[in-house]
């Protein structure tokens, strides 16, 4: 017995050790025989794995006797291999050509992404995860170099402002163009698209790339492809978010609460008549309503009182997709909703998307898209000073919202001085500003097969949009005096209706050859034609005197007016574009375009835009050094031509405008030219230059974009001077030169750390503007105002520099001002302002201000850095912008001392005397009752701001769900955020905000405040 369970004994100790498994060793190498360094070897159907040295050598001691072993490497293609007993197992792993054969989508085609020889950028809408986005401009902000995204304000569907490459003119629009399926659309997507539709976003840059688009190229081009059936597949996918909005504490403005404000009127007034009639205030003197601080009955947080605290949005999206057969179709159905972080504001969407297309016949391949939506949303006027979030900042803290009995106040104010204003909440709550669009984007195309190399396709695309506002202010709206007027209800109540519809169609025929022309060598054609026409009709009616306010129609007005309108534009193009490759090493495109437009002058319809690119592929050479390290590299260079015919519709011809006289007693209808012709306007074009360099390492698996661009934009339409004698004092001319000149960086990495799927990408942009030429009386635009902040166009400085008062200190006696150049007016305790022309004074007007800021970033940069480890995923944005400024004109009444708007809390550390003189001044200049302004808002560099930011954009944290073949193909649930973070100094609420367009930059006057967004969702594709 005792035999027997010794011989057991062995023999489990002999299966023991045939468990242990062996030891296998060998090397990973390239097709061309160099050793691979930290390729992954792993052991299928378990844990187990080892890493290559840096020779490609490895050892891994594996839990089997015979294993099957996983050899993979990024951007190679992995092997498996059964060891079958040997313990020495080398490996060639080929190169993964997916990655330079996939094919991207340019201008009028696509091209496989070894050949692009422009500037352009593919944004990996995988990479971007389940970020919410209530329009497609959203997905783009971090993504590319050279795209900057800005989102100035939070307002429900609001518009995001895109600029690719900088502004490059100070008369035209600087928006790039959009293009959906092959579809022009305009410089504006607007709220027609659903983002969960797109399948990729392409973005254009520089000339060569552009130019196939002529006049409307110069600002860049977006390329939108939306999503279609896959091969052989019948998909049925739902997702679903829900998430919450709220403007967090460290964003909102530190205002005087109610007992702070009554203090600061105290002493403000007692402060006065210490310094104008120099003795002590009485304390019965002081007026009651600040008398006693302490005892302020009320408090109110105005900001606070129109904010919605957790604000919902919800996004549902489901669609039904069918691969199979000839034919393939989709069907997508949409709703968003999103209530507005300020209280009645509120945007909803539905949209509904589908698509057929395939091969009718081997020769024939057709397909439709058509694209619907319908918004609906409430708006209110909430930019500015005089509006809503402004006038929330301003109004007096000791008024309540509500009367005793319950009731609403309408008007707020005309107490103890202080300004009066119309209760926000009451006209959030009464005023209806409505805006409903109906939208309806469709394209369809057939493509015949002529020749097996020659192809010819034509295509029609059409756009409609139903644009509906409304808007009723009743006869309880007092008047705000930060608008310039003031006055406590009632009110004449008045309203307004617009509807406007908007038609654009477009004709495409394109040919393209591909010949066979050797095995080393390709080519490919593209000949086309274009025309494209919009018409915009609009009805725009508005009445006042309501008998009340029940009936809130023009219907219902005893005084009504109306108007109609028409405008449009249309233009026609031929193109042309070569592309040619030899060895895959040298690449050749060249492209021409021909374009007429309706919106310029007779003698300069048509300009032609060429473009060219080159590119090199240098590890192709043998000259160069063969590294297991350098996978490719790429060297190219671009020039051409692009337009910008963003002007307007009839600029080049004069205006005919109704006047009308009495003759005779009797009226006469009359008319009158209004503006002056020029039939020589032509569009301004933009010569351009990039040269990049693309490198790729370790196989692909970190890759460098490289870019340097210069552009130079002449012909710019801008006013000029012109004798009054002809009757006007200006008209449009092509004046001017701008350049843009910058580099951008871009980086990209994935890699696989154990069981971490790990991938990072960043880019970093370098933009400078500069005016080269001004045709004019002077070598100076300026634009603003003298209360307001001044942005200046100046011959050899960059676009929009914000001018002003140079700001040198604070007057703290009255021996210092005696002793300063003359700046007549100003008291202790006022602004210390430079005689920058030294001719001794200080003067009120425009002559001695200077630059006091610049609006232009010296870097933006993004990163993204995300992982995933079995089923989490983890996906991060930041996004920063640094070295600019901003003009918070907002101050100039944030920080007014005469006591009639509320103030910052910072203002409670400002000049009360020569022994207290704080660190801000107090500008409160009160003589007699008199109130007297001057020095106290002009535009200075007291308001000027540096706006360097570092913003968490968005976070992802994703878990894939077990598969459930009988019922499920794929589920993920996630939670995600938006705006989560910012790292700013700026005082104010947005860095990225701005009420003026244009080239009037970071010009901050209060807008509807961005709001941070928490989310959970889920998806399911059945």
């Amino acid at each position: 017995m005792r035999q027997i369970r010794l011989f057991i004994l062995c023999m489990l100790l002999a299966f023991k050790g045939v468990a242990q498994g062996v030891q296998i060793q060998g090397k990973v190498t390239t097709a061309n025989g160099l050793g691979i360094p930290g390729a992954t070897i792993l052991e299928q159907g378990t844990t187990n794995g080892a890493t290559t040295n840096s020779e490609g050598e490895y050892k891994i001691t594996t839990t089997k006797t015979n294993p099957t072993l996983v050899f993979s490497y990024v951007g190679l293609i992995s092997q498996t291999i059964n060891s079958q007993g040997r313990k020495t197992i080398d490996v060639t792993l080929e190169e993964d050509l997916k990655a330079l054969q996939e094919v991207v989508v340019v201008g009028y085609g696509s091209q496989r992404k070894q050949d692009i020889t422009s500037a352009v950028s593919v944004i990996n809408m995988k990479d971007i995860g389940e970020q919410p986005a209530n329009n497609m401009n959203q997905l783009l902000q971090g993504r590319a170099a050279g795209v900057v995204v800005k989102q100035k304000s939070g307002t429900p569907g609001g518009i995001f402002e895109v600029r690719v490459r900088g502004i490059g003119s100070l008369g035209a629009g600087s928006d790039p163009l959009y293009v959906i399926d092959g579809f022009a659309v305009g410089t504006s997507v607007g709220q027609n698209l659903n983002p969960n539709d797109i399948e990729s976003i392409t973005v254009l840059k520089d000339a060569a790339s552009t130019a196939i688009y002529g006049a409307r190229g110069s600002n860049g081009v977006v390329l939108i492809t939306t999503k279609s059936a896959k091969e052989g597949k019948v998909n049925v996918n739902l997702s679903i978010d829900y998430g919450i909005q709220n403007v967090p504490d460290s964003r909102r403005v530190k205002m005087l609460n109610g007992v702070e404000f009554a203090q600061f009127k105290k002493e403000i007034f007692e402060d006065g008549i210490r310094y104008f009639q120099n003795r002590e205030p009485k304390l019965e003197e002081v007026p009651i309503g600040f008398r006693y601080p302490e005892q302020t009955k009320y408090s109110t947080d105005w900001f606070g009182a129109i904010m919605r605290n957790n604000a919902p949005y919800m996004d549902v999206n489901l669609t039904i997709s069918s691969g199979k057969g000839p034919l393939k179709s989709m069907l997508s159905v949409g709703y968003f909703k999103e209530e507005g972080s300020i209280i009645k504001t509120n945007y909803d969407r539905i949209s509904i998307r589908s698509n057929i297309g395939g091969e009718v016949t081997k020769f024939l391949t057709v397909g439709m898209n058509v694209n619907g939506s319908y918004t609906k949303q409430n708006v209110a006027n909430t930019d500015g000073r005089s509006a809503l979030v402004g006038g929330a900042l301003l109004m007096d803290p000791r008024e309540p919202i509500y009367n005793d009995d319950g009731t609403m106040r309408p008007y707020i104010g005309g107490v103890d001085g202080a300004f009066g204003f119309p209760n926000p909440v009451f006209v959030l709550n009464n005023v209806i500003r409505r805006r409903n669009i109906g939208d309806v984007l469709a394209n369809g195309f057939a493509e015949i097969a002529i020749l097996k190399n020659l192809k010819f396709r034509t295509s029609v695309n059409a756009k409609i949009n139903f644009n509906a506002y409304k808007e009723y202010v009743p006869s309880t709206i007092g008047l705000s005096v930060a608008s310039g007027t003031a006055g406590a209800p009632p009110r004449i109540a008045t309203a307004r209706d617009i509807n406007e519809q908007l038609r654009n169609y477009s004709f495409d025929q394109l040919l393209t050859y591909t010949p066979k022309i050797g095995a080393n060598q390709s080519m490919d054609f593209l000949l086309g034609v274009t025309s494209q026409k919009e018409t915009v009709y609009g009805v725009d009616g508005s009445g006042n005197t309501f008998p009340d306010d029940v009936v809130p129609y023009l219907g219902a007005a005893s005084i009504r007016s109306s108007n109609s309108y028409e405008y449009g534009w249309g233009l026609l193009a031929y193109f042309a574009r070569a592309n040619y490759s030899y060895k895959d090493k040298y690449l050749l495109s060249a492209s021409f375009r021909r374009e007429g437009s309706s919106r310029f002058g007779a003698q300069n319809k048509y300009g032609d835009f060429p473009a060219a690119s080159v590119g090199w592929r240098l590890t192709e050479e043998s000259f160069m050094p063969k590294a297991s390290w350098l996978t490719d590299v790429k060297l190219r260079a671009s020039w051409g031509v692009t337009g910008n015919n963003n002007i307007g519709n009839y600029p080049s011809l004069a205006f005919v405008g109704a006047n009308n006289y009495i003759l005779g007693n009797a009226f006469a209808a009359g008319k009158v030219i209004s503006s002056f012709a020029n039939s020589n306007l032509k569009w301004e074009k933009s010569n351009q230059l990039d040269i990049g360099l693309d490198v790729a390492t370790f196989n692909n698996k970190l890759t460098f974009t490289f870019e340097y661009y210069s552009k130079i934009t002449n012909d710019m339409l801008l006013p000029i001077s012109i004798p009054a004698v002809s009757g006007f004092t200006s008209s449009l001319d092509n004046i001017g030169k701008v350049q843009n000149r910058g580099v951008e960086v871009s980086a990209d990495f994935r890699t696989t750390i154990g069981k971490v799927n790990f991938r990072t990408n960043a880019n970093l942009t370098v933009n400078r503007s500069k005016i080269l030429a001004i045709k004019g009386a002077n070598d100076m635009l300026w634009y603003g105002g003298f209360y307001g902040g001044y942005n200046v166009q100046k011959v050899g400085r960059p676009i929009g520099m914000i001018y002003g008062y140079q700001k040198l200190g604070i007057f703290n006696t009255q021996a210092e001002i005696d002793a300063w150049p003359k700046q007549d007016g100003v008291i202790p305790g006022g602004m210390k302002f430079a005689d920058t022309n030294g001719d001794g004074v200080v003067s009120y007007d425009t002559q001695d201000m200077v630059e006091i800021g610049n609006p232009n970033p010296a870097f933006t940069w993004a990163w993204t850095v995300a992982a995933d480890y079995r089923r989490f995923d983890l996906n991060v944005l930041f996004v920063g912008a640094h070295d600019f400024d901003i003009y918070r004109n907002i101050e100039a009444s944030t920080m007014n001392m005469d006591g009639v708007f509320n103030v910052l809390d910072k203002a409670k550390d400002r000049w009360r005397s020569p022994s207290n003189p704080g660190s801000n001044p107090n500008a409160k200049n009160s003589q007699g009752g008199t109130n007297y302004f001057k020095w106290s808002r002009e535009s200075s560099e007291r308001y000027v701001y540096d706006g360097s930011y570092v913003w968490l954009k968005a976070v992802t944290i994703g878990y894939n769900l077990p598969k459930f073949k009988s019922v499920l193909s794929d589920a993920r649930i996630f939670v995600t955020a938006n705006n989560l973070f910012l790292f700013t100094k700026y005082p104010g609420n947005n860095p990225d905000a701005g009420v003026r367009g244009g080239t009037e930059l970071n010009n901050d006057d209060e807008s509807y405040p961005v709001p941070r967004t928490l989310a959970v969702g889920a998806k399911f594709n059945f």
